[in-house]
């Protein structure tokens, strides 16, 4: 009962908990936390993934089934949703101490990676970016179905304050506990020269942070794939990293040729990295695909953002001082513009009527093409995401949407969207009154059924 839904590929799942090491601290922006003044957002500390992807269980002995769905520890990731959620902790404790004991997401727990078969062959790579209240195991549903094709997906625990908790370690060794942090948790400065004060500041420079984070990790992973740099696992000591290194020269993985996933403050996250200039120390990532569910643009600078064209390197020509922090005020041009991209909306994103204007009008300038805005009825925000299927509170809407969610996925990074849709029921954009809101407004919603999808 306490088990989520193995995924449907063909390829048994592995997953494996890793950090890449600390460097010089550095603060990002000038929030400071009211209650301490201390800095509250502080880059510097190690940097965390869940790796999903195709594992070997040939091997002696044969790796346990069964990853912990609940970060650790358990009383911190409480704290979190309860700052996140707003419910009190003594309302939330038996639950998430229930799904904290006893929830296991079906993947095998730091097994060996499987060999792609061909020496000419490399498993894709997608990296995922988790939204507000997320984390790097909110979304294993669609991270698992993404390894069970043949991809390599690095879910990114960001360590910003969007998650519930984390408990990053600093270069002395020391750790401390980062809880959700909320707009109202910190303060800044007065503006210089009395200008007005920026529309969510903390978001802002959290998505400055997760650049940061994103190129940090694509550059650790990279190491450990193109050049048997070991990393170290933090959920066990034991870990066998060597099935990761070079295969007779030529890394496992594809690192030139990346896939950019993210849902909401995730999203959000990719458009501000592919619209900002490559930050200087780091190599500018060659992302090829863009695929966001329930992107909030609040955050970015309106109107856009836009896509910036420049020529980008692989992995191979940087040199190994790139992984230092830089100064955030030399930039050096931005990454190529990605071949493609797309967005799948939940239902309640799509009737956020000026949110959705705004977001057409933004994936005009990435796709010019069309076709690459989607819709799925009878969606909420969270669709996307492994809470409506998780165990007591799944339904066969929720786990069809997560299902839909996973097929399109696939397709769109498989270059067969076109003909998925085909295969998958699609209406026209409807809308019908279906009452009144307390405030007295019209409450909408989308014809169609349940899985259903608009085609923008």
């Amino acid at each position: 009962m306490f088990n989520l839904r193995p995924p449907r590929g063909v390829f048994p799942v592995g997953a494996v908990t890793l950090v890449a090491p600390a460097t010089s601290a550095a603060p990002i922006g000038t929030a400071t936390f009211a209650a301490t003044n201390a800095p509250a957002l502080v880059l510097g500390e190690e940097v965390a993934f869940t790796l999903y992807y195709p594992a070997d269980l040939s091997r002696k002995p044969r790796p346990r089934k069964g990853l912990d769905w609940l970060v650790r520890p358990t009383g911190a990731t409480l704290k979190g949703f309860s700052r996140f959620t707003g419910v009190p902790v003594w309302l939330l404790w038996p639950v998430v101490y229930l799904f904290g004991i006893c929830l296991k997401i079906p993947a095998y727990w730091n097994a060996p990676l499987l060999h792609p078969g061909d020496a000419r062959k490399q498993w894709p790579l997608v990296i995922f970016s988790h939204g507000l209240g997320g984390s790097r195991t909110a979304y294993s549903q669609l991270c698992s179905e993404m390894a069970a094709a043949g991809k390599v997906v690095i879910a990114i625990e960001h360590r910003d304050g969007t998650g519930a908790a984390c408990t990053p370690r600093a270069r002395d060794g020391s750790l401390r506990t980062v809880l959700y942090c909320r707009e109202d948790d910190v303060v800044f400065p007065p503006e210089a020269d009395g200008r007005a004060p920026r529309v969510l500041p903390l978001r802002v420079d959290q998505l400055v942070f997760r650049q940061h984070e994103v190129y940090r990790i694509y550059a650790a992973f990279c190491a450990l794939v193109c050049d048997a740099v070991a990393l170290e696992a933090i959920d066990d000591a034991h870990v066998d990293l060597q099935s990761w290194a070079p295969g007779s020269g030529s890394a496992l993985v594809n690192c030139d040729d990346v896939a950019l996933v993210g849902h909401s403050f995730g999203g959000c996250t990719a458009l501000s990295l592919l619209s900002s200039p490559t930050p200087p120390t780091y190599a500018p990532i060659p992302i090829s695909k863009v695929l966001l569910y329930d992107p909030w643009l609040e955050p970015l600078p309106s109107p856009g953002p836009t896509p910036t064209t420049s020529s980008t390197s692989s992995f191979s020509e940087r040199s190994s001082s790139e992984t230092e922090i830089a100064p955030l005020s030399v930039l050096k041009p931005n990454d190529r513009r990605p071949e493609q991209m797309l967005v799948i909306n939940s239902q309640v994103f799509s009737l956020w009527t000026v949110h959705f204007t705004r977001l057409a009008e933004v994936m005009k300038a990435w796709e010019p093409q069309g076709r690459r805005l989607l819709t799925l009825i009878g969606s909420q925000h969270t669709s996307f995401s492994d809470f409506p299927v998780l165990p007591l509170v799944r339904t066969k809407s929720a786990a069809k949407l997560i299902d839909v969610t996973a097929t399109l996925s696939l397709a769109f990074l498989d270059g067969t969207l076109d003909t998925a849709l085909e295969r998958v029921p699609t209406k026209k954009y409807e809308e019908k009154i279906i009452g009144k809101r307390k405030d007295g407004r019209p409450k909408r919603t989308i014809v169609g059924s349940v899985g259903d999808v608009v085609v923008h």
